[in-house]
């Protein structure tokens, strides 16, 4: 059988086959970056974009990889095209980085590295699909968002743990919810995985960029929302301020734009997604050229895909051409 392939330190490698050090320094101790970007239609999304995230992160962290931006570009676009014969005309890849600092040999200092793995994985589509017409809850939990005084959220670290933690906490009170991290005064940053929006007053509203990451699905957001005449505004922003918001969604590379539905178990908005949501997820579509929620919708069941597929074109009908 036929499995995906790898891009680890300078070589192209079957998944099997791929493995590094237990000494290295991403297992040891979290010294590592990471990034993530996907396909629409088996082509990678922004990956300009992400690619400069990429190495901004890597020079936050010191570390050197010895490749050119332009290099790391032809190596991802090479990575996706080797493993396409792997998915169906209709599913799409997530690619990842992961680089660490490398390899500590025990006992000294000396270092080998750094190591550099990329790979890819199907989009799960079934996670997102029906959270694109019933919406996601969210819980704000105890643990804060480690602050930019302490490490700058603009670097994808790939020492999790702070997110991590805060996930658990949410999903004891909800186990389908996930966690809106908020600083340490108080206000809005980011959930696990996503950037947070939301409506109030026909302004788009979202935490500002010093205490979040900056999310390239986020910088889409703006750019769709000032082509709409929407205006975006960043800013401090409480759970106060979301409970009487007219609307909500989440910005993520995989799910993309995908409406939220309650706060703390406070519902936020009466429609789902609510208008503007609606709105901004058409301009998505029209900018990629296809339909992402009904290509989510297709990976499930017959019956619930039939079913959600009806009520996603009854939605969207609702919009003015």
């Amino acid at each position: 059988m036929a499995e995906r392939v790898v891009y680890l330190n300078g070589n192209f490698v079957p998944e099997s086959k791929a493995s590094i050090s237990i000494f290295d320094r991403g297992f040891t101790s979290g010294d590592g970056i990471y990034e993530a970007t996907r396909t629409f239609r088996h082509k990678l999304f922004r990956l300009t974009d992400h690619i400069d995230r990429l190495y901004n992160s890597l020079n936050y962290c010191r570390i050197d990889i010895a490749l050119s931006p332009a290099e790391m570009e032809s190596v991802c676009t090479e990575l996706v095209e080797r493993n396409l014969a792997l998915i169906d005309q209709d599913d799409d890849y997530s690619l990842w980085h992961v680089i660490t600092r490398g390899v500590r040999t025990p006992g000294t200092t000396n270092m080998v590295g750094p190591t550099v793995a990329i790979f890819v994985q199907p989009v799960d589509f079934a996670r997102y699909a029906a959270a694109y017409l019933e919406g996601m809850a969210l819980v704000t939990p105890a643990t804060r968002r480690i602050p930019p005084q302490c490490l700058d959220p603009k670097a994808k670290i790939t020492n999790k743990m702070n997110h991590n933690q805060a996930l658990f906490e949410a999903q004891q009170v909800d186990p389908a919810a996930i966690p809106l991290m908020l600083d340490m005064d108080g206000n809005l940053c980011e959930t696990d995985t996503t950037n947070v929006f939301f409506v109030s007053k026909g302004k788009l509203c979202t935490p500002t960029a010093r205490t979040v990451l900056g999310g390239i699905t986020r910088q889409v957001v703006f750019e769709l929302a000032a082509k709409l005449g929407i205006e975006a505004v960043e800013g401090n922003f409480t759970p106060f301020d979301m409970y009487n918001a007219d609307e909500a969604f989440l910005s993520g590379t995989s799910g993309s734009i995908t409406p939220v539905k309650a706060l703390n178990g406070k519902s936020v908005g009466s429609e789902l997604p609510g208008p503007v949501t609606l709105r901004l997820i058409r301009a998505w579509n029209e900018l990629l050229g296809y339909d992402y929620v009904a290509q989510a919708i297709r990976h499930l069941g017959d019956n619930e895909s039939k079913d959600l597929m009806a009520v996603w074109e009854k939605r969207m009908r609702t919009l003015a051409p």
